[in-house]
């Protein structure tokens, strides 16, 4: 058995994930110089949310579908909603854009995604409907070997499923080695708020490791949820110019529509702020 992210997809962590790599693509956009995304464990380009797994755990109803009547939206909030509508034909939200979907709304034509995804089946329903994208069957940790891109501008998510034990450990050595690849690059790591002491272990080591400055972008749904996700975070290394001041307001709005008790908050934290 593999990871289905079927079950989970459009929940508040994908809401959250997904509005700060709309604001990442955004920044990368602002220069002319064409970039390259590499998205390491890329998933899938959509998911059904009317399909059995979806509907089974309910999950987008408590984030994606709370937001699709949403009003008067900030960037990037407001263009995550244009493109979770343009996947529904403007009509209602049964469908949800996979990560690699929302940068490519977002990429211009010479920009290039690369995308690893290690489940063969998977791998194909990428290629379908990203067609114009570079796939590769492998795994997402590997591909610290396809850095530096051409473009010698780049974007990295690592987001994988958490299935293994040394999840963490293994973004710290990912992120060591694509380091020493490529120090220009700007990473993005996700990760789920269950063990608060694994996370904070993570991102002090994160930060002593890292040659650019790193900032911890964190949505707690205030849910008292012992031993479950009651949160999510991206860790951002080498962030864009004014990244963090840009994406406080629509996270500020996420942390009050998506809240899940009154403890709820959006934290972004810098935990290095110069090489």
């Amino acid at each position: 058995m593999h990871y289905r992210h079927d079950f989970h997809a459009g929940n508040f962590a994908d809401v959250h994930k997904h509005v700060l790599l709309c604001g990442l693509a955004q920044a990368m956009a602002r220069k002319d110089k064409p970039y390259a995304y590499l998205d390491t464990h890329a998933g899938s380009g959509g998911y059904d949310l009317t399909g059995a797994a979806a509907t089974r755990t309910g999950e987008a109803a408590e984030g994606a579908l709370l937001l699709q009547g949403l009003k008067d939206a900030p960037e990037p909030l407001a263009s995550w909603q244009r493109i979770v509508s343009a996947a529904n034909s403007g009509g209602a939200w049964r469908r949800y854009p996979g990560s690699p979907a929302f940068v490519k709304a977002l990429a211009r034509e010479a920009d290039r995604l690369l995308l690893c995804e290690s489940v063969p089946e998977v791998a194909e329903a990428l290629r379908t409907q990203l067609f114009d994208a570079t796939v590769h069957v492998r795994d997402g940790y590997e591909a610290a070997s396809l850095l530096p891109p051409v473009e010698k501008r780049g974007l990295v998510l690592v987001d994988p499923p958490f299935e293994r034990r040394d999840e963490f450990a293994a973004m710290t050595d990912f992120l060591q080695r694509a380091q020493a690849r490529f120090a220009g690059g700007v990473y993005a790591f996700w990760y789920p708020l269950k063990n608060s002491h694994e996370v904070e272990r993570f991102c002090r080591r994160a930060a002593t490791l890292s040659s650019k400055p790193v900032v911890d972008f964190r949505f707690d749904t205030g849910a008292k949820a012992e031993g479950q996700m009651r949160g999510s975070g991206l860790l951002v290394v080498n962030p864009p110019y004014r990244f963090a001041e840009d994406m406080a307001p629509a996270l500020d709005i996420l942390a009050r529509e998506l809240a899940h008790g009154s403890r709820a908050a959006s934290h972004i934290t810098w935990l290095k702020t110069e090489a």
